[in-house]
């Protein structure tokens, strides 16, 4: 009897170990996925500051240009003359 108490207690203590180790393995995986989603969102958020930089001084330099009657022919931030988005023929 006292072998088979020690024998069942051995194995509640194996399963707890192994279900605190899993709880512990899903907390961090979630934490991980965490820390990824926010470092996402904010490339995309300085991504999107960026582009806005961009245009504005873009446009900035063409109203100056036209304030001082200069022709203005920079193509906007992310002009592609080769993107089909910009009409250009795929071959």
């Amino acid at each position: 009897v006292a072998g088979g108490v020690v024998y069942l207690t051995e194995k509640l203590v194996n399963t707890a170990k192994g279900a605190i180790k899993m709880v512990f393995e899903l907390i961090t995986e979630k934490y991980k996925q965490h820390r990824l989603e926010v470092g996402i969102k904010i490339g995309r958020e300085e991504g999107r500051e960026e582009r806005q930089r961009a245009w504005e001084d873009w446009n900035e330099r063409r109203e100056a240009a036209f304030r001082a009657g200069i022709p203005f022919d920079e193509p906007p931030p992310g002009y592609a003359p080769q993107s089909p988005a910009n009409g250009a023929e795929g071959g």
